[in-house]
């Protein structure tokens, strides 16, 4: 009898470090991209303006550029590089823009946090 139960005891065993062995392995934990530099709007016309900022370091595959409305963080544009020119906003207006970085995919990366936001304005129309 004693022999037995040692005998399913290791049997219980062995097939629990077998089960183990075949566990998927922990994916390792993404780590988040660096938030790319503060924008920098130039060529402020009533109704657009010209956006860059310093990518981060790390693969970086898209940009996404948000803006601040009523306390919100809102999305505002999306573009696979680091500048981006509007041509349509409102005369008049003031803009908090901030970005972010998505990494590309199996990068071992993830979206970035936002960068420093901006505050810009855009003069009132010209009457004529």
């Amino acid at each position: 009898m004693f022999g037995r139960k040692l005998h399913a005891a290791a049997l219980a065993l062995a097939l629990g470090l077998a089960l183990l062995a075949a566990a998927p392995a922990q994916a390792d934990p993404l780590i988040p991209l660096p938030p790319p530099g503060q924008p920098v709007a130039t060529d402020i016309t009533p109704t657009g303006a010209r956006l860059t900022w310093a990518p981060p370091a790390g693969p970086v595959f898209r940009y996404s550029m948000l803006r601040l409305v009523d306390g919100q963080w809102q999305g505002f544009s999306s573009m696979p590089f680091n500048t981006v020119t509007f041509v349509a906003l409102t005369p008049g207006t003031e803009y908090t823009v901030a970005v972010r970085a998505a990494a590309l995919p199996g990068s071992g990366y993830s979206l970035s946090p936002l960068s420093e936001p901006l505050t810009f304005h855009t003069p009132p129309a010209e009457e004529g």
